[in-house]
This record gives C-alpha cells, structure tokens and sequence, in this order.
C-alpha cells in the first residue's frame, strides 16, 4: 500500500470515530463544530501508525489518536480567541468564539481538553496501566503547549535568537506532536523499548520543527 493510500485509510479511521462524539445541542455543538471542522488529522494519524508500526495495530490506537485531536482542537479554540491571536478564520469556516460568542468558544476549549483525558482514561481498546501512561504523556504536552504560547506572546515583536525561537517551537508545536507519536508506543501491546521510545521524541521534535520552518 503507498503512501496516501495509508494516509486515507488511516485518516477515514479517525474521522468515522469522531464523529460519533458530541452529537448534543449547546455547549457539545460548539465542540463538535471545531473538532469537525476540518484539518489533516496528522496528530491521530501518527498516534496510530507508531502503534502499528511498534507492533500493535491502527484500530487499538484509536481512542488515543481521538484524545490527541480533542486536545489539539482546544488549542486552536484558545489560539483564535480575541485575547491570544484573534483570529476570525480557520480552515476557512468562521473560529468557534465567532460563530458561537467568546464565553461559548472559551467552554469549548475547556470541555474539549477534558474530554481527550476521559477519552484517553477510559478506552477499551488498551489496558488501564496503558491508559494511565497515556494521561500523563498527553498532560506533560498540554502543559508544554502552555509554555510555549506564553512564550510566543510574551517575545511578540522581539528579535530571537535561535535558541529561544526554538524553544517555543518545540513547546508550542513539536510536544503535542511528540505525545502523538509517544501514545502509539503506549496503545501497542509490544512494550517500546527505550531507544524507540528515544527515536519516536527525536522524529516528532524535529517534525515540529519543520512544519513551522516551512
């Protein structure tokens, strides 16, 4: 199979599985309006091809992949909101807090990053001790993200070095890409040894590095 091939198959994984969440009126439309709005779904997408690639298989990644999504999704709900980047597009569509007003968006965002916690803490299709890897993986990113965002505006309109510019890159960009690649490692029922674990950190840092290169 070649490369989109399995980047479709993989993809069309995803999407068909989220749609299945957030299905009520209010506060889960707002969610829902933003975690289906589109994007290339690259985060789950590695989340399920380094289980598949450790051993395991895409469909025991899943849930994992869906919790990493959920997560990124609250991101781009905070990143947009008049307070961070202000933003009225994304992905072509109206930003959550323009479609639904700022409170709602700001809601969505909580109840999104919850909800990739409860997907991560509560999946069938992996054990509790994998479960409990994966919260903490995911939480170190989340956190990770934070720091960078807070670095990112605090330097706005400063000359970096590339040693700061970098940092916030890979706070901002590469850790949630880390944490996808780390809980495909964790969902696989084949335990990574150290230096697939140490390869799969390397790969998705310099990932992220280069998407925002790029």
């Amino acid at each position: 199979m070649d490369f989109q091939k399995q980047l479709e198959e993989a993809r069309e994984l995803v999407e068909a599985r989220l749609r299945t969440f957030f299905s009520s009126g209010g506060l889960e439309e707002a969610m829902r309006y933003s975690l289906l709005a589109g994007g290339k779904r690259i985060r789950p997408i590695l989340t399920m091809k380094f289980c598949e690639a450790a051993g395991g298989t895409l469909e025991e990644a899943l849930d994992f992949g869906c919790g990493v999504e959920m997560l990124h999704t609250y991101s781009l709900i905070h990143d947009d909101l008049p307070c961070m980047d202000d933003d009225n597009l994304r992905r072509g569509k109206p930003t959550c807090h323009v479609k639904y007003g700022e409170w709602l968006a700001l809601l969505a965002g909580d109840a999104l990053q919850a909800a990739a916690f409860e997907r991560l803490a509560s999946s069938s299709r992996t054990s509790p001790a994998a479960n409990g890897r994966a919260c903490a993986v995911l939480a170190k990113a989340a956190g990770g993200m934070c720091g960078g965002q807070y670095l990112d505006i605090v330097d706005e309109g400063k000359t970096l070095d590339e040693e700061r510019l970098t940092r916030i890159h890979r706070w901002k960009t590469s850790a949630l890409l880390e944490a996808a690649c780390l809980l495909g490692l964790t969902a696989s029922p084949v335990e990574p040894s150290a230096e697939q674990w140490a390869a799969a950190e390397r790969y998705a840092r310099e990932l992220g590095l280069a998407f925002q290169i790029r």
